[in-house]
């Protein structure tokens, strides 16, 4: 696929233009199929909040070499939510953009290698954490498009970030500690990481590689263990 160039700081309809021509995706239409579908399933106990409209993906500026699943865009303070233009933040700098940027530099690549893109890509009520329900439930609604995005960059590693997109696109009791080494035992890493398989109840067909999110670098085994995690997986993907 031609290199997508991204002009963020653009108007809003120049974005999704500019995104329209580089991926064949119309994303409006496609996030207003998403939103009417929702909508028949009735009143939810969060509930989208349809007039911040959605957030579209970030292509980096050169070829696409890693793709980053988010979870959604969903933030605490209502105001903030205005601000964000791209998923993840990543055309500002920031605690998650500097945590991304860690990830590619020990991948061997740049930020400007990057597709990024959340299973949610508009905003709810509140941040769905005490929701999971509310996620599983629009999950299928979802998927069809983010299925569209991965066939964008048919040769480009998928990781995911936080436990609940693990969760999505798995099942309700994975923990991204378990591909990280963790032994249940020692309570420490034992160096067998590991991947999601595509045989492993796998909702997107495509191996990927499970990260913590950012604020989880906090935890110690996750602040001890995330290079260990890296340099394994750059070296699958050089096998």
């Amino acid at each position: 696929m031609e290199k997508a160039k991204i002009d963020y700081s653009a108007e809003r309809e120049i974005v999704l233009k500019q995104i329209k021509e580089r991926s064949g995706i119309d994303y409006e239409q496609e996030l207003e199929n998403i939103f009417n579908q929702l909508q028949r399933l009735g009143e939810s106990p969060n509930p989208v909040k349809r007039e911040l409209r959605f957030v579209p993906p970030y292509f980096g500026k050169d070829n696409i070499k890693l793709i980053i699943i988010g979870q959604d865009p969903t933030i605490r303070n209502e105001e903030r939510r205005k601000n964000i233009t791209c998923t993840l933040n990543l055309d500002k700098s920031g605690a998650l953009t500097s945590y991304v940027k860690q990830i590619c530099e020990g991948l061997g690549i740049t930020i400007d290698n990057v597709f990024a893109t959340n299973i949610f890509k508009y905003f709810y009520t509140t941040p769905p954490a005490q929701t999971f329900d509310v996620l599983k439930k629009h999950l299928p609604y979802n998927l069809e498009l983010l299925n569209k995005e991965l066939e964008l960059f048919p040769e480009a590693p998928v990781i995911t970030l936080g436990e609940p997109v693990l969760k999505l696109l798995t099942n309700d009791k994975a923990k991204v500690r378990v591909y990280w080494g963790y032994d249940s035992k020692t309570k420490s890493c034992n160096d067998n990481f590991n991947f999601v398989g595509t045989d492993d109840n796998n909702e997107i067909g495509r191996v990927f590689y499970p990260f913590c999110h950012q604020p989880s670098q906090r935890k110690q085994f996750y602040k001890e263990n995330l290079k260990k995690y890296i340099k394994y997986v750059k070296d699958e993907l050089k096998s």
